[in-house]
């Protein structure tokens, strides 16, 4: 028998020996569990983006014809809103830094509209308290653009089982291009998953954009919260 005869008949026994079928069979049940945790992701995207009205579809900037490719882009990357481009996660104080920068763009106004009164968001402490980056009963969720930095924050504050207060602030040169839909349709979502019956929220009388927002969404308007120049929003989301 020749040389070449005995190599050819060894590579097979020496691929074996080397990777065996274990590692391959690993491979092929990660990319298995890849593929279907992808299509669950895009399942439950999809549904949320037709449960969206017409005019809500058109704050985030989206029509019927663009949901699959959101979808898609939801389940691949966790990103969300017009065309996929924005990305959604909850922050931490590792965030702190760019949070901070974030702040900086807020015009005073918005401030006052998201807390009721002027507030030095800019400074790192203050931030750090009123969005609860190291505090376990707020979640801070933020907008993000594909370079990390900061669009929008919503805030959702445990008040108690299964009741949550709302808080959104949206950049101030971005505003009025559906970022703040895009962030509340997440909100909602990830509330109604988590078993949330109910999502409250402070809304100042003069924050029209707020206002309508917070109707569109299903929230009903009623005078009341803890601010003399609010009123209260509250949207049932329970099954």
């Amino acid at each position: 028998m020749s040389d070449i005869s005995l190599r050819q008949q060894q590579v097979p026994f020496e691929i074996r020996g080397r990777g065996g079928w274990l590692p391959a069979l690993q491979h092929a049940l990660r990319d298995w569990w890849g593929r279907v945790r992808d299509s669950l992701a895009y399942r439950a995207a999809l549904r949320e983006l037709h449960a969206l009205d017409a005019r809500t579809l058109k704050d985030i900037g989206l029509n019927h014809g663009d949901l699959h490719a959101v979808a898609y882009a939801n389940a691949r990357r966790g990103a969300f809103g017009r065309f996929g481009t924005v990305r959604i996660r909850r922050l931490d104080i590792s965030d702190l830094a760019r949070c901070v920068q974030f702040a900086r763009l807020l015009h005073p106004e918005d401030i006052r509209l998201r807390f009721g009164r002027p507030v030095a968001l800019a400074d790192s402490d203050t931030f750090r308290r009123l969005f609860g980056l190291d505090n376990g009963k707020i979640e801070t969720i933020a907008a993000l653009d594909l370079s990390g930095q900061i669009l929008g924050l919503a805030t959702v504050a445990r008040l108690q089982p299964g009741e949550a207060e709302l808080g959104l602030v949206i950049r101030s040169d971005l505003q009025r291009r559906g970022l703040g839909a895009t962030l509340l349709a997440h909100v909602i979502r990830n509330a109604r998953a988590a078993g949330f019956r109910l999502l409250l929220a402070d809304i100042g009388y003069g924050n029209l954009p707020m206002r309508r927002l917070a109707q569109r969404f299903g929230f009903e308007l009623g005078r009341g919260g803890h601010l003399a120049a609010t009123t209260q929003a509250q949207l049932a989301i329970g099954s």
